[in-house]
């Protein structure tokens, strides 16, 4: 390859995760970000229930055998996973963070840390705005932290685990905010509303006709008064006698013509469609009844929660064991505690898995 060839490839080549998707922030007249996304009700929801499930799931190493597998707990990777990934956390706090930010940013960073022999001693989540992945100009993955007490710093990829979902090119993801901005603008935006409507007493603004002969602080200080005297859903209601000659005009429009409670709802909807949650697991039960809660429920560990737990399983068998450890050392979550169903279900699954070999007591007792 010659130079020019070369100093053509580095100049065009895309930056990990540069994309051609744009949605502002601005959406419905409110301003949708990591940060303001969290303060609606339905948002919160989806990300406490996945970051939750998830970090409450144990986080089993194991090591592979003639026989199978046995569990490595001296392992110190499953000390950290299960126990305290770094000073500062519970191994719970560390994963639900990891989570929440892969939910809201897009991306979830920790540094690895390693001992003198290698061996992995630590996990410190990083905030990811303080990270952007990089290309150096040998075109190795690198990832630049800020903020840092040196200052700008550049960490090797195999140092960095990174969780992420679905992305413009697989290395870096897609912000589920950015991308579902419409739905959780329009539903903060309704939140916004309702308090304004709440706090002007319940009732639209409107026009109030005065006499022509009155003077401009005449005028405000009637619409001071006013405001005063009826602002606030305590001062609803009451009767109000005004001057002679004032006419009171109402411009505004009932909530019942714009649909607000079922345009509310169906927010709510919208915003468990984004995150991929059953309504029920945010505290929408009004399509929701106990034949289908149950089966909802596995299809939340089905198609929301496997997903996940299948992406930091594979993170960490790469970063944390290396290429030659992957597939002789290795780690699994505990999934099958959130598909029990009911004692009976779960006892006619044991008995079949028993009578042809699959389990054993033991085993079966384990699980329970």
């Amino acid at each position: 390859m010659s130079l020019y060839t070369r100093i053509l490839a580095l100049l065009t080549r895309r930056q990990p995760g540069e994309q051609r998707i744009y949605v502002s922030q601005r959406q419905a007249g409110v301003t949708v970000n990591a940060d303001t996304a969290l303060t609606n009700a339905a948002v919160w929801a989806c990300v406490r229930v996945i970051s939750e499930t998830v970090a409450s799931l144990p986080w089993h190493v194991y090591r592979k055998t003639e026989d199978g597998r046995e569990p490595a707990q001296s392992h110190p990777v499953h000390w950290l996973l299960n126990n305290q990934p770094n000073p500062e956390q519970t191994a719970f706090a560390f994963r639900e963070t990891l989570m929440a930010h892969a939910l809201t940013w897009g991306n979830g960073f920790a540094e690895i840390e390693r001992d003198m022999s290698g061996r992995v001693s630590g996990l410190l989540p990083i905030t990811p705005d303080r990270v952007t992945p990089r290309r150096t100009p040998a075109g190795e993955l690198v990832y630049e932290v800020r903020g840092d007490d040196v200052g700008l710093r550049f960490v090797p990829a195999a140092q960095m685990l990174h969780l992420h979902g679905l992305g413009w090119d697989g290395l870096v993801g897609y912000s589920p905010v950015t991308m579902a901005a419409r739905s959780i603008g329009l539903a903060i935006a309704q939140d916004t509303f309702s308090q304004s409507f709440y706090g002007n007493g319940t009732t639209f603004g409107g026009l109030v006709e005065v006499p022509a002969n009155m003077s401009s602080e005449q005028i405000r200080m009637t619409e001071n008064y006013l405001n005063e005297q009826h602002k606030g859903p305590d001062k609803a209601f009451k009767v109000r006698v005004v001057a002679n000659g004032m006419k009171y005009t109402n411009i505004g429009m009932p909530l019942t013509d714009a649909q607000f409670i079922e345009s509310r709802k169906f927010s709510v909807t919208e915003v468990a469609r984004w995150y991929r949650v059953p309504p029920h697991k945010i505290a929408d039960l009004e399509r929701s009844t106990n034949n289908n809660i149950e089966h909802q429920s596995i299809e939340f560990v089905t198609d929301t929660i496997i997903p996940w737990v299948r992406r930091l399983e594979q993170e960490a068998d790469i970063k944390l064991f290396g290429a030659r450890a992957v597939g002789n050392v290795y780690t699994k979550f505990a999934v099958n505690a959130l598909m029990r169903g009911d004692s009976k279900a779960r006892a006619e699954f044991y008995r079949t898995m028993t009578q042809i070999g699959v389990l054993s007591v033991n085993e079966v007792r384990d699980l329970e």
